[in-house]
């Protein structure tokens, strides 16, 4: 094979390579992700607790934050990972269920100020662990 031709297919050859599996970049935004949306389901537990906020509202946009927790936690699951990143996943997956359930409890008992407010707290707490989490990689 001539000089010409060999560098081509080494390219496509490294491309291909790396199809399919999350870099330590992909991996790391994927718990920014969760950490952002713990901390906006903190947000939404601390209007709860004050009493700031609709039923409607927190139900709805609950609803969004936890399927968008499911989804992260999901992608992190499925695509295969880097080496490198792979040690982070398993917390990271156990990090966003704890928020979609947390999000999920609000929705169900929207009037109970008192669990909002214990609710902002563990999500505040998760938030930061994923922030954390993040930076490891």
């Amino acid at each position: 094979m001539g000089r010409g031709l060999l560098m081509p297919v080494l390219i496509v050859a490294l491309v291909l390579a790396g199809c399919g599996r999350a870099s330590r970049h992909g991996v790391r935004v994927g718990i920014e992700q969760i950490a952002s949306i713990a901390a906006e389901g903190r947000l939404m537990a601390d209007d709860l607790a004050r009493g700031a906020t609709k039923t409607t509202f927190v139900r709805v946009h609950g609803s969004e934050l936890s399927a968008q927790a499911e989804h992260e936690a999901e992608k992190l699951n499925d695509n295969p990972a880097a080496p490198d990143a792979r040690q982070a996943i398993p917390s990271a997956i156990s990090l966003a269920s704890d928020i979609g359930g947390a999000i999920d409890d609000l929705r169900t008992s929207p009037q109970d100020r008192v669990k909002a407010r214990i609710t902002e707290h563990k999500l505040g707490v998760w938030a930061d662990a994923a922030a954390k989490l993040a930076k490891t990689l």
